[in-house]
C-alpha cells in the first residue's frame, strides 16, 4: 500500500477486513503491528521525499523551499544565523511588592485621584 501511495489507517483497516478502531488500537498497543505501521510509514514518506527532491532538482522553487525547511530547518520566514543582528527587547521586571506596601501605595494613590477631583 505505501508503494502504491494507498497508506491511509482506513484503507489499511479495509484491507486488513478490520474496524478501524480496532486497526487503531493494535498498532498503538501492540509492539510488532506498530513497527511494521510505522516502516510502512517510513517508505511512503521515503518515497514521497525522493519524488520531491526530483522535483527540486528540476527547478521547482518551491520544492526546494519545502526540503530546506522540512530537512535543513532552513526557510526564508526565519533567520538563518540563529538571530544575530535582530532586534532584541528585553524586560526587567522589578520583585514583588510585599502586599502591606502594595496595599499603602494603593490607599496613597486612591487618596490622590479623590482629592485631585474635588
Amino acid at each position: 500500500m505505501a508503494a502504491n501511495g494507498l497508506l491511509s489507517e482506513s484503507a489499511a483497516a479495509t484491507a486488513l477486513g478490520m474496524p478501524f478502531d480496532q486497526f487503531r488500537r493494535v498498532i498503538t498497543e501492540h509492539e510488532p503491528s506498530k513497527r511494521i505501521w510505522e516502516d510502512a510509514l517510513a517508505v511512503e514518506r521515503d518515497q514521497l521525499l525522493n519524488a520531491l527532491y526530483s522535483k527540486a532538482v528540476e527547478g521547482d522553487v518551491k520544492a526546494c523551499q519545502t526540503l530546506l525547511a522540512s530537512r535543513h530547518g532552513i526557510s526564508d520566514k526565519q533567520p538563518q544565523n540563529g538571530g544575530g543582528g535582530g532586534v532584541s527587547v528585553v524586560f526587567n521586571l522589578p520583585d514583588a511588592m510585599d502586599p502591606a506596601e502594595y496595599a499603602k501605595r494603593v490607599q496613597v494613590q486612591q487618596e490622590r485621584l479623590n482629592d485631585d477631583s474635588q
